[in-house]
């Protein structure tokens, strides 16, 4: 990665707890996202790969609405963004029937998570690091108490952010040098490791849409 920021914001550090936001709010941000003029896709990079990936975006809450997005840290050891924040995920396989079910596959591979589960729909594609799109899946996740099982090196921990928060908490953006383009994304410091990249940018892209949608 090549960035050129000389310097980010101090850390942030998200509070524990967090007012819920509706359901029905959220399922608004879908219907709002795809309005635009290319409402499958968020990036509009040609990415280099033919294969295809999916991710879950994890909204753990209750009956009262989403109070919390689950995001996992690659093992440092992991074939793929060794130690970095991401959505749980990966590439399509054949016997995947959609990008829904891929997402879903990955989920449980990933962290276990396989019930009080409910898909809410999809959210425009991302490129990561210019070689794959991916389509977002976005989850309502109901469980109790959120826990997770972590089946192999690939994912080193999950981390559980407070969504209201994130809506004002103090993003930058950094220029990322991709393939002689440069490219602004937006960043978060986090205790222990930033939120940037791809990630970063699907996950500031569905929020900026949320802080717009009603109730």
């Amino acid at each position: 990665m090549e960035s050129s920021a000389e310097s980010f914001s101090a850390v942030w550090v998200p509070p524990v707890e967090a007012p819920a936001i509706p359901w029905t709010r959220i399922e608004r941000s879908l219907v709002v996202a795809h309005r635009g003029p290319n409402p499958h896709k968020l990036s509009l990079r040609i990415p280099e790969a033919d294969r295809r990936a999916a991710v879950a975006m994890v909204l753990w809450g209750d009956a009262a609405g989403a109070r919390k997005i689950v995001l996992v840290q690659r093992g440092f050891t992991a074939p793929q963004h060794p130690g970095e924040l991401a959505f749980p995920g990966g590439m399509v396989e054949p016997g995947d029937l959609d990008f829904r079910h891929t997402a879903r596959r990955e989920l449980y591979e990933e962290l276990g998570v396989a019930t009080d589960l409910w898909e809410l729909g999809c959210f425009p594609d991302g490129v990561a690091k210019a070689r794959t799109r991916f389509t977002p899946v976005l989850f309502r996740w109901e469980a109790k108490e959120p826990a997770f099982a972590f089946h192999d090196g690939e994912v080193q921990d999950a981390l559980l952010l407070p969504i209201e928060p994130l809506l004002s908490a103090p993003w930058t953006t950094e220029i990322l040098d991709r393939q002689g383009l440069a490219l602004e994304v937006p960043r978060l410091e986090l205790p222990g490791v930033p939120l940037w990249g791809a990630t970063a940018f699907v996950l500031k892209a569905w929020l900026d849409v949320l802080s717009g949608a009603p109730d």
